[in-house]
């Protein structure tokens, strides 16, 4: 098992994967060095298999032709970094490959929004007193909240500032509402949002959201959207902007050996 970096990936690996896959465009992404990651292998140049894990959602993307056991090695040496989760659609085969007794599972959805689906400029206005709305650049980002977790879903805050865009939405100077698109890929970003408690059910998410999904669609690009199913917040939110093509999938994890 050989572990590369993006810079080592060749076109055949790289077709290994695809948009098609349940969260397929993280995998895309740690294969382009937008978000961190771990991509594995058995030959960078003829790979028969390859997999790529994606260090923030620790969800692990397999393709080509691989054992139970070179999976199993694979989880085993991930788990040791983090949470090691594996998606798949009813009927794939490759489950009968999984490792036994996964720790915690869950049903989820993604959604895409072609440019333009629909109209965001109801949702563009109406912040609260008190509240103001800026996109974020270096500064916001260092004041974030979210900003270890952002050091570990991108690696650096200069590689996503070079790839990625944001929007927050701040309580005086306080960071209380942030919006995320990771790097362009085939077209689309990925999009994700948090609010803080104390500061939620006024809207702000949705208006962060519509705003980042402006700039998105501005540059050129189609947005998409993954959740698990049971936030139904999430859901609604999702369908309420626009987001279209619901396809579901499942999520089995299991937990680090750190813990």
């Amino acid at each position: 098992m050989i572990q590369i970096t993006p810079a080592q990936v060749s076109p055949e690996l790289a077709s290994f994967f695809n948009l098609s896959m349940p969260t397929g465009i993280r995998a895309l992404a740690v294969l382009a060095g937008g978000n961190a990651g771990k991509i594995l292998t058995d030959n960078p140049a003829a790979p028969n298999w390859a997999f790529v894990w994606e260090a923030d959602d620790g969800t692990l993307y397999r393709s080509g032709k691989y054992s139970r056991e070179i999976l199993s090695e694979a989880v085993t040496l991930l788990r040791q970094e983090g949470l090691v989760a594996l998606g798949f659609r009813a009927g794939d085969s490759n489950v009968k490959l999984f490792p036994p007794a996964p720790t915690a599972g869950a049903d989820c959805l993604e959604f895409e929004r072609p440019i333009g689906a629909s109209d965001l400029s109801p949702y563009l206005d109406g912040l609260p007193a008190g509240y103001s709305l800026q996109r974020m650049d270096r500064a916001l980002l260092e004041r974030s909240p979210k900003h270890e977790e952002n050091l570990n879903r991108y690696g650096s805050l200069e590689n996503f500032l070079e790839k990625g865009l944001a929007v927050c939405i701040l309580h005086g100077a306080e960071v209380v509402s942030e919006a995320y698109a990771d790097m362009e890929i085939r077209g689309v970003r990925e999009i994700g949002i948090r609010t803080w408690e104390g500061h939620r059910r006024q809207g702000l998410a949705t208006i962060a959201c519509a705003h980042l999904i402006k700039l998105c669609e501005q540059d050129g690009s189609r947005t998409y959207w993954d959740c698990v199913r049971l936030n139904a917040g999430s859901v609604a939110l999702a369908r309420k902007l626009g987001f279209q093509n619901e396809r579901a999938y499942r999520l089995l994890a299991w937990f680090p050996t750190t813990y």
